[in-house]
């Protein structure tokens, strides 16, 4: 039911270094709840966390909001999700490794029929070639994604193949191959597949996304710039992709861009879900000898993530600064 990426949250605590973590073992899980078009969905969503033995945790979402838990590393799970405008699934368990301390899953779900109509008036990251879709693609695609639902990955790859083959420019087909390989771990074919999806639809913003991940787990900076620099020449309002450039920027050294960016991210519709921007702004002003502006980049991430568990060690750096900045 899922479709986990890396996460630019992942990438960014990994390449800062900033903060410890609240405790060894541990793992802060964010759920986004899209629909298969990548929208949010704009009312309450109840997100619950299972283990073995029923309900771990719950928590309510609205739009592209994150539902956050802190879950064991090491351990198996899985996601309930309901709500009034959406059809309630329950996604197939899926692992969280011992070394993991961010881990992002996407759920995908389907709109009541009442609300489907309003779904398909369109999306920013619906492209042209998408507009014009054969039925029997598109009927394709759709078994493909309830497969997917369902976590039969094998199913729902062949599905999406059927509707490549009746409709060759289908780029979120190649773009969700991807994601089934990289849920196999085949990072070879998942790099294939994104890259195909461009090809067939240059402007589908998506894969760009997917293979800017990549090359930035690859450490392969300038190549995930360029690839996220695309993106937002489609569309420009996208504040994954801008906090994702943020990121590669911090990480090849050109923190002014950088510092740049966190400041376009901050500007933009949802953009607290990217909240941990303001951390990696805050250590590259530290850094320049700027205190007072790394005191307020620090007080936006606990404004607004006050619940994350980063809080606390985001308020010790927060009390450091402000004992060692002169009066």
């Amino acid at each position: 039911m899922t479709r986990c990426v890396a996460s630019v949250l992942f990438l960014l605590l990994a390449s800062t270094s900033l903060l410890a973590q609240a405790g060894r073992g541990d793992c802060d899980l964010s759920v986004r709840i899209l629909t298969s078009n990548e929208r949010g969905v704009e009312s309450p969503i109840q997100v619950q966390l299972l283990g073995d033995h029923g309900v771990l945790a719950a928590t309510q979402v609205t739009g592209a909001d994150f539902a956050h838990f802190r879950v064991a590393s090491g351990r198996t799970y899985r996601l309930s999700v309901s709500g009034t405008s959406i059809e309630p699934v329950t996604t197939s368990y899926f692992d969280i490794t011992p070394l993991e301390e961010t881990h992002i899953e996407n759920v995908y779900v389907k709109l009541n029929k009442q609300n489907s109509a309003a779904d398909s008036a369109g999306t920013a990251t619906v492209s042209v070639s998408e507009m014009n879709i054969p039925k029997n693609a598109s009927s394709e695609m759709k078994r493909g994604m309830d497969a997917y639902a369902k976590g039969d990955m094998e199913n729902a790859a062949r599905h999406f193949q059927k509707a490549i083959a009746e409709y060759p420019q289908y780029a979120r087909a190649y773009d969700m191959l991807g994601a089934i390989a990289m849920k196999g771990s085949d990072r070879i074919k998942a790099r294939e597949m994104f890259a195909k999806s461009i090809q067939a639809d240059g402007a589908f913003v998506p894969a760009y996304l997917d293979l800017a991940r990549m090359d930035l787990q690859e450490r392969s900076y300038s190549r995930s710039e360029s690839l996220l620099e695309k993106a937002i020449s489609v569309n420009s309002s996208l504040p994954d992709a801008i906090a994702l450039l943020a990121t590669a920027e911090f990480a090849n050294g050109e923190y002014d861009k950088a510092l740049a960016d966190v400041r376009r991210t901050h500007a933009l519709r949802n953009h607290e879900q990217f909240a941990e921007v303001h951390i990696m702004a805050g250590k590259v002003l530290r850094m320049q000898d700027h205190p007072d502006e790394a005191i307020t980049q620090f007080q936006l991430f606990l404004k607004e993530k006050p619940e994350s568990p980063e809080g606390e060690s985001v308020r010790q750096a927060l009390a450091s600064l402000k004992t060692r900045r002169k009066p």
